[in-house]
């Protein structure tokens, strides 16, 4: 007999772009999820991860029950209230003898897909009193809060997308990643139809990436310069600006303390330096940067690819920079780029929050002295955190949403510093690296089998949009919100939880929908309402506008060219040694069918479903490697096994793979960590202990007979 199918209305929550979706549901499964087509924002377009949604939430590797580790070190179940109760314990007996400093906090990119989960978790670890709180956001784009901190930041709010004639990209693919910027509302729906709509209304787009990727295929403009050389090329951009008069004058003489330190320090970066340091064209490098000066609105915008590489701090300022002397920010009586609807909207200002630069004065951790910025130690020291002996050594990591295991450097050493810790635990729906390593794995509810809505990725929504879904799906009995399990990991700690300026009562905890309620009492929009509006809720123009500065905020100026940002500079210009143990350069990859390492288990949609090397085929050629081969990828900090594929996208010298595959069961097949080729000993950025996970320097060579035995 024929089941009866349900349709449901909802949104996907795998990244930021939280897409409209249908979901098919069969005898309380997710049989079928299709693309929203009345959803005011995506429009219909889902991603390949994203319809495979079901096999997320009810693929064979899900986790329907907590576990915990036994003596023998395998993985039994345990309730919840059980494992809650014992990890408080155990927290609780380490902090009284070695303090709560002792124990740390990693949140992954998934927690942040959880309207709930952020806030609720943060409330947990101030009630530790711990220091020791860390993030992906320092593993791939903390250079942007260094920027900030160093440069100041305008409060008037960026330019859009929606009416931009020019938009520079760099060290991002959004066609396949669905991320444009740092929350600058570009090109994370629907990507490829949004960029070529803006295209064909006249939008001139240049793309910077070392390869030719499905973005870069659409730009008017693509530079491709040597991998680890942006921050020239940046400058090189700079240098045409400003040497040509292209610049808005009267930004600069409003807003910028120091623009002559800047055109001093790129003088010499002339288009016939970057030519000879990056590859790229003279030319191009002049084209490129009048076509960027000459737009009338646009701006330039970043993603990992730039954060995650050599001189990435630098790079970084560079591109903001780039929007500053170009005068791609709103002025005053011009309509604010206010995109809250649940959340408060915090006043556009003409004027400028100065540069603090606050992690000269935050905690100061005892590896390398590398202090606290915006809260929290950089991820590149928590392996050290944890291994080197101090009385505040890390002894107790709980993991939110991520899997340090696979996202770490220096792979080798992360995995050491994880397995010697006195207590794991990972909130996590299957048994990822990190969670095989656990004492401790609270099985969380996945995406549709919660109640959700989008106020924290309001910032990244081109348009005030806002939606709310219930929960379409019933939870396996053994799962809980993630929420409540840190709600209860608080209570069974004895600490109080204040959460939407309400102290809670953990043996009375409100329902899901009602602590969403509580989130947005400060929003614009009636929670009924959205609760009411199935396919969300499109919020109009507000009305808000620029506002004029304060009588405090008036003579404030950023900041472009400080004296540690020029010697950053005059290191990148003299960085052009090669090692010719490593000639070629390893680059980031992202794919459709993957977020981090989220997608890359799920059976079928990884093409291949694995990791490879892909090299240009004349490279290929050169080293006597044949499509298919076996190859050994080698850095100074180690070595991978994976199979050579062909790739004509790629320049010359260059080998591509994706973050965050392999497995810490050398019985999966499921590709290879490129962690086991980063380092956190060479290549490190100061401030935030970056390390280089892009433009890494590697060699690539055939698998010989009798070598794969040896390995």
């Amino acid at each position: 007999m024929r089941s009866a199918t349900s349709r449901h209305t909802s949104f996907c929550r795998l990244c930021a772009s939280s897409c409209g979706v249908l979901l098919d549901v069969e005898d309380g499964r997710i049989a079928r999820v299709l693309g929203d087509a009345h959803h005011p924002i995506s429009g219909g377009y889902t991603c390949p991860k994203g319809r495979r949604g079901g096999d997320l939430g009810h693929g064979l590797d899900r986790l329907t029950t907590s576990v915990r580790r036994t003596a023998d070190g395998t993985h039994e179940p345990v309730t919840v209230a059980e494992a809650t109760g014992e990890i408080a314990d155990r927290l609780r007996s380490i902090v009284d003898r070695h303090g709560p400093d002792a124990v740390a906090l990693f949140m992954g990119t998934q927690q942040n897909f959880a309207a709930l989960t952020p806030p609720m978790v943060r409330a947990w670890f101030k009630g530790t009193g711990s220091h020791k709180l860390f993030s992906t956001m320092t593993i791939d784009q903390s250079a942007k809060w260094v920027v900030a901190e160093r440069m100041g930041t305008y409060l008037g709010g960026r330019q859009r997308f929606e009416d931009a004639d020019v938009w520079l990209l760099a060290g991002t693919n959004p066609v396949v990643s669905g991320n444009g910027g740092d929350g600058d509302g570009a090109v994370v729906h629907n990507p490829s139809v949004t960029l070529r709509a803006a295209r064909e209304r006249g939008l001139r787009l240049i793309v910077v990436d070392p390869r030719r990727t499905e973005t870069a295929a659409l730009a008017d403009i693509h530079l491709a310069p040597r991998p680890g050389t942006d921050a020239v090329l940046l400058a090189g951009l700079l240098h045409v600006i400003l040497t040509e008069g292209l610049h808005d004058g009267d930004f600069c003489r409003r807003y910028v303390a120091d623009l002559p330190a800047l055109v001093d320090a790129i003088v010499g970066v002339t288009p016939a330096v970057v030519e000879d340091v990056c590859g790229v064209g003279a030319d191009r490098v002049r084209e490129a940067a009048r076509v960027f000066a000459d737009g009338r609105r646009g701006m330039a915008t970043s993603g990992t690819g730039l954060c995650m590489g050599p001189h990435s701090n630098l790079a970084e300022h560079l591109v903001a920079a780039l929007n500053v002397v170009c005068g791609r920010y709103l002025r005053e009586g011009e309509r604010a780029d206010d995109r809250a609807v649940l959340t408060r909207q915090v006043p556009a200002r003409a004027e400028v929050a100065p540069p603090t630069r606050a992690y000269e004065t935050g905690f100061r951790s005892r590896v390398g002295g590398v202090r606290a910025i915006r809260g929290e130690l950089p991820s590149g020291i928590l392996a050290d955190e944890i291994l080197e002996p101090g009385p505040d050594r890390v002894r107790a990591l709980v993991v939110s949403g991520g899997n340090p295991a696979a996202a770490l450097p220096d792979r080798a050493k992360a995995l050491r510093a994880l397995r010697s810790l006195d207590l794991l635990v990972c909130v996590d729906p299957r048994m990822s690296d990190t969670a095989r390593l656990a004492d401790y794995v609270i099985a969380p509810t996945t995406m549709y089998e919660r109640a959700d809505h989008t106020a924290i990725m309001e910032p990244f929504f081109a348009r005030r949009f806002a939606q709310f879904t219930p929960a379409v799906v019933a939870p396996p009995p053994g799962v809980v919100d993630d929420w409540r399990f840190f709600l209860g990991l608080a209570a069974a700690s004895g600490q109080p939880v204040k959460f939407a300026g309400r102290i809670l009562d953990p043996a009375a905890p409100p329902t899901s929908e009602q602590m969403l309620a509580m989130t947005a009492e400060r929003g614009r929009v009636p929670f009924t309402d959205l609760v009411a509006a199935p396919h969300g809720h499109l919020a109009g123009d507000s009305g808000a506008v620029v506002g004029p500065a304060t009588e405090e905020g008036a003579g404030h100026r950023l900041h472009l060219m400080p004296d540690d940002v020029r010697a950053e500079l005059r290191a990148a210009l003299t960085d052009q040694s090669v090692d010719v143990r490593f000639p070629m350069r390893l680059v980031v990859r992202r794919i459709r069918e993957s977020v981090n390492s989220t997608g890359t288990r799920v059976p079928g949609l990884v093409p291949g479903g694995t990791n490879p090397a892909r090299v240009h085929p004349d490279d290929l050629a050169d080293l006597g490697i044949a499509d298919g081969q076996r190859v050994t990828v080698r850095s100074v900090s180690g070595r991978l096994r994976a199979m050579a594929q062909a790739d004509r996208t790629l320049a010359r010298g260059v080998v591509s793979m994706t973050h965050c595959f392999g497995s810490v069961d050398p019985g999966d097949d499921v590709g290879v960590n490129v962690n086991e080729l980063t380092g956190t000993d060479t290549g490190v950025q100061a401030i935030n202990a970056m390390p280089t996970l892009t433009a890494v320097p590697v060699a690539v060579e055939p698998v010989t007979g009798g070598e794969d035995d040896e390995w």
